[in-house]
């Protein structure tokens, strides 16, 4: 019984692939607050603290003096008034009295739809990059970009507790609450909102994976979500707790194992009723870890809330389109069993669409039939592109929602 004697590091694969093993929630505050700029590299702040545009200005070469001549000759220079081409900005803004850091990527233009980009968990910054998964071509950043290049605004910001500001931003043990993701989200928007430049009709939110049921409980929890429609990128059906046992089922090597897996359980419903036993659980000390990683302080009460939550359930309270896209290449989702309840969940007045892309992995990249390698340490792979389905999909469906 091999699976008995795991070594605690064959787990990182499973920890890393969950929705919140690794997470570190978002911590909240008034989702209220207006947001607040702070200097940074490409912007500065107002002495009231409002948000701006960027200070610099495109520099135009002088035309040349003409000579002088008989007839008087026009010089047609023209100075914009903005660049010519999308920008992108580091930007700050404050959730709570915690300040949230992102991107603002902007094409030419004013009163612009625009786009808020929300990463899964486990840690994933603005351009969907986490310490557990190497390479630095994050699915975030490449989506922003052809975003942009497609009309939209958009803006991507580093869930507390990862990006630069990570070790300053990161809750303290006990007070990771899962609410605080949702207040996070409303004050993404609310910056948006108070841009010059964005058009408050045409908001919308794409969520990618855990990043969806964030989305949809805000939505459950906000009267007028401000919101003009959703797309959900890889979203999970399951809850945390049937992804986890799902996961250890696949990792188990002989039928032995099964009843392992099932004290594992057990002590996660005694921690959150509050009645773990004293003494040893039974657990191996693979599964001994798992268990004091998702009852660590520092994911409290997060994980707890967290574990048997039905995303499905949220599903109804979304009061704009949704766009439902799971990749048939996925290899973190059972596209069929998993889409399938996402499309029972949905009601009859709702307007939600259901598209799988066949060859998009989790984190929307295209698949490559002749890779040696694949899965979670190809994700972000140098040189690996966006789906292109994916891509089409998203952006035809945000157009007609946008009037373009």
């Amino acid at each position: 019984m091999k699976f008995l004697h795991l070594d605690p590091s064959r787990l990182v694969w499973l920890v890393a692939t969950l929705i919140v093993v690794f997470v570190v929630a978002a911590c909240g505050g008034d989702s209220s607050d207006a947001p607040v700029s702070t200097p940074t590299s490409e912007a500065t702040a107002q002495p009231n603290g409002a948000p701006v545009q960027p200070t610099t200005t495109p520099v135009v070469e002088p035309s040349p003096s003409p000579a002088p001549t008989s007839t008087p000759v026009a010089t047609n220079t023209v100075i914009p008034d903005r660049p010519q081409g999308p920008t992108s900005t580091d930007l700050s803004w404050s959730n709570g009295g915690v300040l949230v850091e992102g991107t603002l990527s902007t094409p030419p233009g004013d009163r612009l739809p625009a786009v808020l980009l929300i990463a899964d968990g486990g840690g994933a910054d603005r351009d969907w990059l986490s310490p557990s998964i190497p390479g630095i071509n994050g699915s975030g950043r490449l989506m922003a970009s052809v975003l942009v290049d497609a009309g939209y605004i958009t803006l991507r910001y580093d869930r507390r507790g990862t990006g630069r500001a990570s070790a300053t931003t990161a809750p303290a043990d006990g007070e990771n609450h899962l609410d605080d993701s949702v207040a996070e989200i409303s004050s993404a928007i609310g910056f948006l909102r108070s841009r010059p430049e964005v058009d408050r009709t045409r908001i919308y939110v794409v969520a990618h994976d855990e990043g969806a049921l964030h989305s949809l409980r805000r939505e459950q929890q906000t009267r007028d979500s401000d919101i003009a429609g959703i797309a959900l990128l890889a979203p999970s059906a399951l809850t945390l707790r049937q992804q986890v046992i799902r996961r250890l089922g696949e990792l188990a090597e002989a039928p032995e194992d099964e009843p392992l897996i099932g004290a594992f359980d057990a002590a996660m419903a005694f921690f959150i009723a509050d009645a773990l036993p004293e003494g040893d659980l039974g657990l191996s000390p693979s599964l001994q870890g798992l268990f004091e990683n998702l009852t660590h302080p520092s994911k409290l009460p997060y994980n707890t809330e967290i574990w048997n939550l039905d995303p499905v359930s949220l599903l109804p309270f979304a009061g704009s389109p949704v766009l439902v896209l799971m990749g048939q290449s996925d290899s973190e989702l059972d596209w069929e069993l998993e889409g399938s309840m996402w499309k029972a969940g949905s009601i009859d007045e709702q307007d939600v669409r259901f598209v799988y892309p066949a060859n998009a992995d989790h984190v929307l990249k295209e698949t490559d039939s002749e890779a040696t390698e694949t899965g979670l340490s190809t994700y972000n792979a140098f040189g690996r592109m966006l789906d292109q389905e994916t891509v089409d999909t998203l952006v035809f469906w945000l157009d007609e929602l946008s009037g373009w």
